[in-house]
């Protein structure tokens, strides 16, 4: 059997979480407690998130800190450092003033419109305090169209004593002042991401401290440090998520390495090519320079912010024997932009030892994955199709290309969701992320302040007040386990697809989510492939192959265009084999003069064009699929890891309403090449912590029934040490479904039923006389906590006897006859409880815990349907 499952089996799985852990200057028994909360919910890392504390990198910081890490020590716990004293990482616990030669500079530039001819004409350079003039030009205006500007010329050599003088030709136009500022819309006070020295600089104030104080920890408990965050800081949200290079009067972000880059590159056209980020020099349809310079421009700043941030900190982290993980914000497409975003998510993250995102403030929602949705606030802020088909794929594509990530990809989950959130959701989400190809966690978020604690909540442990918490140890160990599974293996991907971040900046282009959702929506898994990467790789035998990985198939975004140097590999990659597919506009190449010109008539085989819609059938034709389905099921997500002893298979059900019923055909020769029969295959249920025997319908396909939500593990390897077990479980499905055995059925009535309530906060459990099942907070608006629910039942001996609660809001905890039947947090809330029963009487009891939405009503929760509390039901025991 393979050793992974084996480790999950016998509960000897690693830690994969590492929750954030606020600090607000509490008691020494205060922050003890909160780690022994940690602890006692099956995790064996924390993330301390300094954020909220008062005394950051000074004697209250360390008193505390000291005392999470002797706590650490004794439960044998390790220890992450979120980098900063403010949101994001950069403010560089306040150290960078106004002035500070640190701080964020930005490229800008000003205007002055002069009617021709004239001779003669001045115009004034101003430069307020600390400001630098870059360049001087002067180009030619379209009238209708402010954005065009062509003739451009540069006059920079001509500026004398404060003004350049000008003849001015017949017509409209412009002289251009570009020039540094530091005044903009980006955070105040922030550290340059983008200058060696700046997060030198920020180094020495955060991270040199901490080693100074824990350096014969570090490696060891001390285990590293998480970024939350950080950003170029060109510009703020003035944008929204529409910020892509180009926008007219937008700041763009500087440094003298940025400068000294641009100048060698541009040579003598550096000014005029610096006006093409803001204006259209382009006199044709088949040329494309501004484009050009929005490209070279923005792949410069973000790997100078790779370099400089990500990289510097991570070199110095691993010098030091640390690690060094975290996120940028990948919002609505600003994983690929300037702003608040860090340029290319790749170069941002490649200095990282883990490949990190997040998920908080309701971005992913179950169902709203093709459309606009009102997020916190009540604003239609969000789309879904990003945060459901493809920013987990980020995440995973680079954790599987970057050998130092180890496979490694994370996510900072839950916060910020309101209270509205409970464990149903948590456990969705988390599921999301597994089947997306996510294994390590950052859940938000523990905070031992006094209740209530008014920040993003929800809060796990809540100071004992959340009535869910007993359960948020099931949900944090079965994440945990398939975690386990889906860690130091091989992912199996099916096509690949390139990043289109290069052809975003460059024009019209189709996001990567569009491709990701016809994907995913027929179960085609995928990899996200950037292009400097993809350049390096090499097409053998006509599969694609890095690292551990292949695929026979690399799809590109249609665009208006993608570099030449990238269309010439496309055509030897397509020489070798490689099925190439471009969904959508077929893209020019455009070379270094941004001159466009077609490229495709180079390939004689092997490329395809073709619409969203068609992409599909078309990867179909080529055989990519590695399972099919009796029909389409949209809803249907799969994830396929390979170990060396062993496969798995994850299957989810992403659709809140609809059950899915069908088979599976895996690809023709999966089983005979893993030399594999049926009895080589089994079910792990990861929540149960137990495996069972899968079935199979009369075509010999692998039957797979999922309720809304629900995810199932497949394992297909050796699986003799439980044999004894899988047989006696076939052996009990062949008597369920045999027609001549006695069976019964018994729906429990809420008339049946003894209610007992206990307020969250209170010890006392209250007879409730007139309400049973249903939704008790219909009646009592308010209410927050436990209610128990108890029945007696008279049976027959049975051999197996199931027992399911129907609707359930949200966990259920049962015990018959005194005895564990176990905890569900989300459908199926069945239970199998046919060995705690006996002849006669028998004693049911259900715990069913609501979430604090109805007492808090906070902000958060606004946005958030509000479900029923209690034991709905239909109530029903199936026996035999």
């Amino acid at each position: 059997m393979e050793p992974r499952l084996m480790d999950v089996l016998q509960g000897k799985e690693d830690n994969y979480i590492l929750p954030f852990f606020w600090q607000h200057g509490e008691s020494k028994e205060l922050l003890e407690e909160g780690m022994q909360r940690i602890y006692d919910s099956g995790i064996k890392a924390v993330c301390v998130e300094s954020r909220p504390h008062p005394d950051f990198v000074g004697e209250g910081w360390w008193r505390d800190l000291d005392i999470i890490m002797a706590k650490a020590k004794e439960l044998n716990m390790r220890v992450w450092v979120l980098d900063d004293a403010h949101f994001p990482s950069g403010f560089c616990n306040g150290k960078i003033a106004p002035d500070s030669p640190y701080g964020k500079i930005y490229l800008t530039q000003y205007g002055v419109d002069i009617v021709g001819p004239k001779q003669g004409r001045s115009v004034l350079i101003i430069l307020e305090q600390g400001e630098e003039l870059v360049a001087v030009t002067m180009g030619k205006r379209d009238r209708d169209n402010q954005d065009s500007l062509t003739e451009v010329k540069d006059l920079t050599s001509q500026v004398s004593d404060g003004r350049v003088f000008v003849d001015v030709p017949n017509g409209l136009w412009c002289v251009n002042v570009i020039k540094t500022t530091r005044k903009g819309t980006g955070r105040k006070n922030y550290i340059n991401t983008i200058d060696h020295d700046a997060v030198r600089y920020f180094i020495d104030q955060i991270y040199e401290p901490h080693y100074a104080h824990y350096k014969d920890d570090f490696g060891k408990t001390f285990a590293g440090f998480f970024s939350d965050e950080p950003e170029i800081g060109s510009f703020g949200g003035e944008y929204g998520h529409d910020a892509n290079i180009g926008k007219f009067n937008m700041k763009m972000p500087w440094s003298q390495t940025l400068h000294e880059r641009l100048k060698e590159l541009w040579g003598s056209e550096f000014a005029e090519n610096l006006m093409a980020l803001w204006t259209t020099p382009d006199r044709n349809s088949n040329e494309n320079k501004s484009g050009l310079c929005r490209m070279q421009f923005a792949d410069i700043a973000a790997r100078l912010y790779g370099e400089n941030f990500c990289e510097q900190i991570g070199d110095w982290c691993r010098q030091h024997g640390v690690e060094y993980i975290g996120h940028v914000i990948e919002d609505g497409g600003m994983h690929a932009h300037m702003g608040i975003g860090a340029g290319h998510y790749f170069h941002a993250l490649w200095g990282q030892d883990m490949a990190g995102i997040d998920v908080v403030l309701q971005q992913i929602r179950p169902g709203l994955d093709d459309c606009k949705f009102h997020s916190v606030g009540g604003n239609l802020g969000y789309h879904g199709e990003l945060y459901h088909y493809a920013l987990a794929k980020l995440a995973a594509s680079l954790a599987h290309m970057d050998s130092k990530k180890k496979g490694r990809a994370l996510c900072e989950v839950f916060g910020a969701y309101g209270w509205a959130e409970g464990l149903k959701l948590m456990k969705w989400l988390l599921d999301h992320m597994l089947v997306n190809g996510i294994n390590y966690f950052v859940p938000h978020a523990f905070s031992m302040k006094d209740f209530p604690d008014p920040d993003c909540p929800p809060h796990f442990y809540a100071r004992g007040m959340n009535p869910q918490f007993p359960y948020f140890k099931n949900l944090m160990e079965y994440c945990n386990r398939v975690s386990h599974l889906i860690s130091n293996g091989v992912h199996i991907p099916a096509v690949a697809v390139v990043y289109p971040a290069e052809q975003e900046w460059a024009g019209e282009y189709l996001p990567v989510e569009a491709i990701g959702k016809q994907l995913l929506r027929n179960q085609i898994d995928y990899e996200i492939l950037p292009t400097d990467v993809l350049l390096t790789m090499t097409v053998v035998e006509g599969k694609l192959k890095w690292e551990n990985e292949q695929v026979p198939v690399l799809i590109l975004s249609g665009s208006r265009c993608i570099t030449k140097m990238l269309a010439d590999w496309l055509c030897k990659a397509a020489e070798k084999g490689l099925k190439i597919v471009v969904v959508g506009q077929k893209p020019l190449a455009m070379d270094n003069n941004g001159i466009l010109r077609e490229w495709t008539s180079q390939i004689k085989d092997n490329l395809t064009i073709c619409e969203q819609e068609d992409l599909a059938d078309i990867l179909y034709s080529f055989g990519v699929d590695e399972i099919k389905t009796k029909k389409y099921e949209p809803w249907l997500r799969y994830y396929h890891y390979k170990h060396q002893n062993g496969e798995f298979w994850l299957f989810m059900n992403q659709s809140e309403t609809e059950e899915i019923n069908t088979s599976l055909c895996f690809e023709d020769g999966m089983m005979d090449s893993h030399k594999m029969d049926k009895e080589c295959i089994c079910w792990y249920q990861a929540w149960e912590n137990t495996v069972e025997p899968c079935e199979w319908d009369e075509n010999n396909d692998l039957s797979l029934q999922l309720v809304p939500g629900e995810m199932k593990v497949l394992y297909m390897g050796d699986c003799t040490p439980y044999a004894k077990i899988l047989a006696e479980k076939q052996e009990i499905m062949k008597l369920k479904k045999a027609t001549d055995l006695q069976t019964g059925k018994i729906e429990i009535t809420p008339a049946a039923w003894k209610l007992w309530i206990k307020e969250t906060g209170t010890e006392k459990y209250v007879l409730q006389e007139r309400e049973k099942t249903g939704d008790f907070c219909r009646k009592h608006p308010y209410f927050c906590g436990v209610m128990r629910y108890e029945t007696t039942v008279f049976l027959p001996k049975v051999k197996s006897c199931e027992l399911n609660l129907g609707e359930v809001y949200e966990t259920a905890h049962v015990l018959v006859n005194e005895k564990e039947a176990g905890v569900r947090v989300a459908l199926p809330y069945s239970f199998e409880i046919g060995k705690l029963l006996h002849e006669g009487e028998n004693r049911i009891l259900v715990e069913v815990a609501n979430t604090l939405a109805n007492r808090q009503r906070d902000f958060f929760s606004m946005t958030m349907p509000i479900e029923p509390s209690g034991l709905i039901g239909p109530v029903t025991l199936d026996y035999f």
